[in-house]
């Protein structure tokens, strides 16, 4: 059993992940031209980009991100014209979600911008660091309890 005195913040992996995050963010709201596009509405539009025609379900799963904040999300890009969406005629339960013209024509001109924050990220690593973060990243985010 560890000794209260011996637990340090600074050592904590909660606490790491949430500061490497924090910069993250900073890097990608500095970066990426359109001011108004978080980072998750950029995961959510680029999801839809690579598989047209999602429901809002299996973006939920692809993204991550859980059904209500998708939902907020997906409003928020239609509001500004960058989402469609219909209802399935096959299961009327279910949200179809499209880019418009105008979304797919921002998700293709940030791409190269986006590449440019996981760069700036990760600048402070070696070539090994950021193979090994990235590996190390993907098995702590989709391990299985």
């Amino acid at each position: 059993m560890s000794n209260v005195m011996d637990y340090e913040l600074g050592n904590q992996i909660g606490y790491l992940l949430r500061r490497a995050y924090q910069r993250h963010t900073n890097i990608f709201q500095n970066e990426i031209p359109d001011d108004r596009l978080t980072s998750a509405q950029f995961a959510t539009m680029v999801t839809i980009y690579q598989h047209p025609n999602l429901p809002l379900v299996q973006i939920c799963a692809a993204t991550g991100i859980d059904h209500a904040t998708l939902r907020d999300i997906v409003m928020r890009l239609r509001k500004r014209g960058l989402l469609s969406i219909v209802q399935d005629r096959n299961d009327r339960r279910q949200r179809i979600v499209s880019l418009t013209a105008e979304g797919f024509a921002l998700v293709e001109s940030t791409i190269p911008s986006a590449a440019d924050v996981t760069a700036r990220t990760l600048a402070p690593l070696d070539e090994c660091e950021r193979i090994a973060a990235l590996h190390i990243l993907k098995k702590l985010a989709f391990f299985e309890d």
